[in-house]
């Protein structure tokens, strides 16, 4: 149906948020290259130059939605315990939901194949996400004290392989196998590796 009257006053931040959602959706269900920026504006329920107003073009809005997934939330960086490792366990925690959750691997799949023609999205990617989840575990490490620690390995090193050991391997599989093939492990079953 229709909307009659004067279009509801949004603020820039809450248009963008709209326009990303109604692009996420859309590049999930047709894929980056059969979508256009119409019905993206459509989809968003307003018009493509209210759309060029905050996108120069398709590109620009998927690494904007690509950067924008990537906003960690407050569970993954701010621990309640006083005990370092007790801190350790829940960041991991945290970026083992942000990392398995079907957003994300949906997400994955879109910069794998939007990728082309966009050589610099992996390193966009790679700096919103990678590298904010590897120095959040890194700050962790280091709150643990050296003697408390049963391996001795930089603060990187250990980090590197916490993430690899609890989470690299669940993540390929649902990015690469799909789900009807190959059922993922529930949330409990993250926090029950890393302990």
């Amino acid at each position: 149906m229709t909307k009659v009257g004067r279009p509801v006053v949004m603020t820039a931040e809450v248009r963008r948020k709209e326009i990303l959602n109604a692009a996420e959706k859309l590049f999930g269900e047709k894929g980056f290259e059969q979508v256009t920026m119409s019905e993206i504006a459509e989809a968003a329920g307003m018009s493509k130059k209210t759309l060029y107003v905050h996108f120069a073009d398709k590109q620009e809005l998927f690494k904007s939605l690509v950067t924008s997934s990537y906003v960690w939330s407050d569970n993954v960086s701010v621990n309640m315990s006083d005990d370092p490792v007790q801190q350790l366990k829940e960041c991991l925690y945290g970026i083992a939901n942000h990392v398995l959750s079907d957003r994300h691997i949906k997400l994955c799949r879109l910069v794998i194949v939007g990728q082309l023609g966009m050589e610099d999205l992996s390193n966009t990617f790679y700096e919103a996400a990678i590298s904010i989840a590897r120095n959040n575990l890194i700050d962790c490490i280091q709150r643990i004290p050296e003697n408390q620690r049963r391996i001795q390995l930089s603060s990187e090193g250990l980090a590197d392989m916490l993430f690899g050991a609890s989470i690299n391997k669940s993540f390929i599989d649902s990015l690469f196998i799909p789900l009807a093939v190959k059922p993922r492990p529930s949330g409990r079953g993250y926090k029950a590796a890393i302990r």
